[in-house]
C-alpha cells in the first residue's frame, strides 16, 4: 500500500505543480519552486492522500540545515516510517550529488534509519549544456527518455553515464530501488511538457540485515 500511496502523492503533486505554475507565469517558468516550496507541497499532498487510509500518519521536520546538506522529514504511515529528503539540486555536479550520498550515510550512520524503512528523495534541476546536466537524467533513471527525439527537439541531448545512481545506493547503502522517476511537471503556454525543468523522485527502501546483540 506505501508504495501506491508515494506514486499516487507524486501524480497528484505533479498536477499541483501544473496548476500552481500556470497562476504564477513567468516566475515557475523561470525558477522552478523554491526548495521550502516543494517540499511543503509535496508533504501536504501527501499528508491529504494518506489520511483516506488512516488517521495515524504524520511528517515531522527532521533537519534543515540546507546550506551544507537537504531538508529531510520524517513520515510515518501506519508504524512505517519514510525519510523524505529534499536536496537543494540546482546543478548535476558531484557536489550535489554528494549531499545525497552524505545524508543517506549520515541517518544511517546514526542508527536513526531502521532496516525495511523507506526513503523518498524528491528534487529539480533545471537541465543546461554541461556535461553533468546532460548525463543526469541517465545517472538518475538508468536508461535514457523513451521519447527522445522530444528532447532533441527542445535542444536537450542526454548523454550516457557510467555511473548510475541505483548502482550506488545498493553497493554503497543497501538500499534497493523501488522507484527511479524523472517527470516534467511544467508546461509551456502551447500545453507541451517543458523538457528542460527535471523533477527526479526516488523510492527506496533500506535492507541491511537487522543486528542483534550477542
Amino acid at each position: 500500500m506505501l508504495k501506491q500511496l508515494l506514486e499516487r502523492t507524486l501524480n497528484a503533486f505533479c498536477e499541483d505543480y501544473k496548476a500552481f505554475s500556470k497562476h504564477h507565469y513567468p516566475t515557475i517558468h523561470n525558477r522552478g519552486l523554491s526548495l521550502e516550496h516543494l517540499s511543503s507541497a509535496f508533504l501536504r499532498r501527501l499528508l491529504s492522500i494518506s489520511k483516506e487510509f488512516t488517521q495515524d500518519t504524520t511528517a515531522i521536520l527532521f533537519s534543515n540545515d540546507v546550506a551544507h546538506q537537504p531538508s529531510v522529514y520524517l513520515f510515518t504511515f501506519n508504524n512505517e516510517k519514510v525519510w523524505c529528503i529534499f536536496p537543494p539540486f540546482l546543478n548535476a555536479k558531484t557536489e550535489a550529488k554528494s549531499q545525497i550520498y552524505f545524508c543517506i550515510e549520515a541517518l544511517i550512520a546514526t542508527n536513526q534509519a531502521k532496516p525495511n524503512d523507506h526513503f523518498i528523495i524528491l528534487c529539480d534541476h533545471w537541465f543546461d549544456r554541461t556535461k553533468s546536466s546532460k548525463a543526469l537524467y541517465y545517472w538518475w533513471t538508468g536508461h535514457q527518455p523513451l521519447l527522445i527525439n522530444d528532447y532533441l527537439i527542445q535542444g536537450i541531448h542526454p548523454l550516457k553515464t557510467p555511473e548510475l545512481l541505483s548502482d550506488v545506493l545498493k553497493v554503497q547503502y543497501e538500499m534497493e530501488p523501488i522507484t527511479l522517476s524523472i517527470t516534467h511537471p511544467i508546461e509551456s503556454k502551447q500545453h507541451q511538457s517543458l523538457l528542460k525543468y527535471f523533477l527526479c523522485f526516488a523510492l527506496l527502501q533500506y535492507k541491511a540485515q537487522p543486528s542483534f546483540p550477542s
